[in-house]
């Protein structure tokens, strides 16, 4: 009688560690964005989630990793509201000069954004935390000074996801900085 071949132990203890594994990473991001969440009640902890786990790389992340990849995701938003914005993508071309100087004011401050998530990004490399998170403190008050310029022209604010999502990651990021020993 001819035995169908079983799998080798080898086999078996490989498979058990690549489900492990995958779901260990799951695990770390969401248990980060989820103690980032108890020690900052402003961080949505869904959101957290869904941006570090569309993010390639963030799944074998640590907690340090994770507030790298935090700021590298304020980075891309920032980059994103500027090519919308300078491309029409988000309002039609502005009609006088105020709305023209309004709309050149966002595309300065969201560039300033990128500029303090990339500062903030040295700074955790370095592991200076301090000044990482002051980095990332001095998101906020750009965001407004684009989305407060656009309103003081009648324009409204074009960019209500960029800002959310920007201010957003800029509370993860600090929350998660927060947890790194």
């Amino acid at each position: 009688m001819i035995k169908a071949p079983t799998s080798s132990p080898l086999a078996a203890a490989a498979a058990v560690l690549v489900v492990v594994s995958a779901w260990g990473a799951d695990a770390t991001i969401e248990t980060t964005c989820r103690d980032a969440g108890a020690g900052d009640r402003r961080v949505d902890v869904a959101f957290c989630v869904r941006q570090f786990l569309a993010y390639e790389g963030a799944a074998e992340a640590d907690t340090w990793g994770l507030a790298k990849t935090a700021v590298l995701i304020g980075i891309n938003l920032a980059d994103d509201a500027i090519f919308d914005l300078t491309h029409g993508k988000i309002l039609p071309e502005p009609k006088d000069k105020k709305a023209e100087a309004a709309m050149d004011a966002c595309v300065k401050a969201y560039d300033k954004v990128g500029l303090a998530f990339a500062e903030a990004s040295d700074e955790l490399r370095a592991r200076r935390y301090p000044a990482a998170k002051e980095e990332m403190a001095s998101v906020a008050p750009l965001l407004q000074r684009c989305d407060g310029g656009l309103v003081k022209v009648g324009l409204p604010s074009p960019l209500p996801r960029y800002s959310a999502d920007c201010l957003q990651t800029t509370i993860i990021g600090i929350a998660i900085t927060n947890l790194v020993k």
